[in-house]
């Protein structure tokens, strides 16, 4: 059993522009312009792994998320813009609630590799369509804990002496209640873990790959992007619990259609127990 915080700042943006933005557009010039969002994320994670056997065990991960968000809105060449239709499609708030758990089970066949299959839980909150209601000129909210769906999860990990590789995907494989469908969501990580006494330095590379979300087929922004970064976690034990804190700095980073995406630095802290 594991208990994990992490806590990073991610920042995106994207130009909004008639006649989607607002229903204002069919009677007001409103030129094209920027919505920079910057949202502080608390991630707490519980999970528990159950041994089947000797080579299986069944996963069971529970999130919880805090999400702060701060908006402004720009013109294109970045000086402040007041737009006419208000706050109706963000606004600076804290959001938290649990998100979509997810529960599968881990086959290793052999001493090097090991495989994941599971699915999510549509158990997180999820909103109405925003883009219906930003076109009404009505308050909505893009901010969702879920994605209203079953969501495969896929996993396979390989490792030799010090050295390891994984990867896993997260497939989106039909639209929610609201028309919703999240971006499908591929990441991978290489990395050694070198021991000295009774710790263990684990750098890696990590990168991630979404794809764009959508609404009834129009694009969720905020969404679809590729990044990767370099992280260090370090591991020792402490009481029966082994301590892993670690930190994560990204190094690259592509938005699709016209968005930006940045993670700041993220730093985390995992207590892990075995019974």
């Amino acid at each position: 059993m594991s208990l994990t915080a992490a806590e990073g700042t991610f920042l995106t943006s994207h130009v909004a522009e008639c006649p989607d933005v607002a229903p204002e557009c069919a009677t007001t010039f409103i030129p094209p312009h920027k919505h920079v969002v910057s949202i502080g994320l608390t991630h707490l994670e519980l999970q528990t792994d159950y041994g089947l056997g000797h080579r299986a065990q069944l996963t069971f991960r529970m999130p919880y998320d805090v999400k702060a968000m701060r908006v402004r809105y720009t013109t294109l060449t970045g000086e402040p813009f007041v737009p006419p239709y208000g706050d109706i499609h963000h606004r600076t708030e804290t959001l938290n609630g649990i998100s979509d758990p997810s529960l599968g089970i881990d086959w290793s066949p052999s001493q090097n590799w090991l495989f994941g299959l599971g699915t999510t839980l549509p158990v997180g909150h999820i909103v109405d369509d925003p883009i219906v209601l930003g076109r009404e000129g009505k308050t909505h909210e893009h901010i969702q804990f879920g994605s209203g769906t079953f969501e495969p999860r896929i996993a396979a990990k390989w490792s030799h002496s010090q050295f390891f590789a994984r990867a896993e995907g997260k497939l989106s494989v039909y639209e929610n209640r609201e028309g919703y469908r999240a971006p499908t969501t591929f990441t991978w990580s290489l990395g050694r873990s070198v021991r000295a006494g009774g710790i263990t330095m684990t750098p890696s590379l990590d990168g991630q790959y979404q794809t764009l979300g959508r609404w009834s087929g129009v694009v969720d922004e905020g969404s679809g992007f590729e990044d990767g970064g370099a992280r260090l976690q370090v591991s020792f034990p402490w009481r029966g619990v082994t301590i892993s804190p670690g930190v994560y700095h990204q190094l690259w980073s592509h938005g699709f259609d016209e968005q930006t995406f940045r993670q700041k630095t993220t730093w985390s802290l995992s207590v892990a127990r075995n019974f």
